[in-house]
């Protein structure tokens, strides 16, 4: 991976993009892990 990679956002926009693209992602595995838990019969109790 580039260096830059590792390196902390430019501006404030970079950084909003940063956290919309880390939302996504929590989002998306948080929901296969529902379809998932669905389709398995997993029972989660609170």
């Amino acid at each position: 991976m580039p260096a830059a990679s590792f390196l902390p956002p430019q501006s404030n926009e970079a950084l909003k993009e940063n956290i919309r693209l880390l939302a996504g992602c929590t989002a998306f595995i948080a929901i296969l892990g529902v379809i998932v838990a669905l389709t398995q019969g997993i029972v989660v109790s609170v």
